[in-house]
């Protein structure tokens, strides 16, 4: 038997870890000197809240080795080889602590480490795939197979309500803050096939962000066999409006809302909302 094994990255509901057996291991999101394990130590909501009152932003750090092949070491004491959905390696060094983690076990040969290319509910959908075709039976080839095939089609696209987290964690340069905060713009990011966060649209205004995220929907539209996640950033009367308008757009009926977990959080600010989703081939 396969089980599969990603990260809190992943944004996974306790609903969604049961149905599927999955194995989360924690990143961890660090306020002044003191880190605590992302969704363990500290709740979503705890999260964001801290960020508020806290003079500093947080950081974020990777799940050491140790604790990577600790998780991995139980599930093939427990009999079962283990498929790791990682969090994508342009985004983290978690990634890496996976490969140094199966290196240390007793039977490296029976863990497959699979890099995303995503984040958040991206990666979850991959690892909800994944733990589908485990329970079917099928091999560690095979599920690599369909996921490599539904990486290349998986779209993310945000909208970030503030500039501070982006600009400190280096994904703007200060200049592009200067001018954003100035003209109240929005950049509309998306990620690419490489896992790297590119620019989509800059938009002026809450009104102009929600339609140029309706805009990518008209340019990748999606596969309406998946289910389409809206995520947020301690907003979640704006999640309502964006799924409403997604629902108009598409037609679709299977969308779901994610909350964004802390160590997302940490890098986008409170007030992002996004769209996960799997376009048409």
């Amino acid at each position: 038997m396969i089980r599969i094994v990603t990260d809190s990255t992943s944004d996974l509901t306790v609903s969604m870890i049961e149905q599927y057996g999955i194995e989360v291991v924690p990143l961890n999101v660090i306020f002044e000197g003191t880190a605590y394990a992302d969704g363990v130590e500290l709740s979503k909501e705890q999260f964001y809240e801290r960020m508020a009152a806290s003079k500093t932003l947080p950081t974020t750090s990777q799940p050491s080795p140790a604790l990577m092949r600790e998780r991995f070491q139980k599930v093939l004491d427990a009999g079962n080889d283990v498929y790791y959905v990682g969090l994508s390696s342009s985004l983290s060094g978690t990634m890496q602590s996976a490969k140094i983690a199966r290196d240390l076990v007793s039977d490296p040969e029976r863990v497959t480490i699979f890099d995303s290319l995503n984040v958040a509910i991206g990666q979850g959908m991959l690892a909800m795939e994944a733990a589908k075709m485990a329970n079917d039976g099928k091999t560690p080839a095979e599920i690599t197979a369909v996921l490599t095939e539904l990486r290349n089609r998986e779209k993310l696209v945000f909208s970030v309500a503030h500039l501070d987290n982006l600009r400190k964690s280096g994904r703007i340069n200060n200049l592009s803050f200067l001018f954003g905060s100035l003209l109240s713009i929005k950049p509309i990011m998306m990620l690419d096939i490489k896992g790297v966060v590119q620019v989509y649209e800059k938009a002026r205004g809450k009104k102009n962000a929600l339609l140029a995220l309706m805009r990518h929907l008209e340019e990748f539209p999606p596969d309406p066999d998946y289910t389409l996640y809206v995520v947020h950033a301690h907003v979640p009367e704006q999640a309502q409006e964006l799924e409403a308008a997604v629902r108009e757009k598409t037609g679709m009926t299977n969308t779901q809302i994610i909350y964004l977990s802390g160590v997302i959080g940490a890098h986008v600010g409170e007030g992002t909302t996004g769209m996960f989703y799997f376009a048409k081939k």
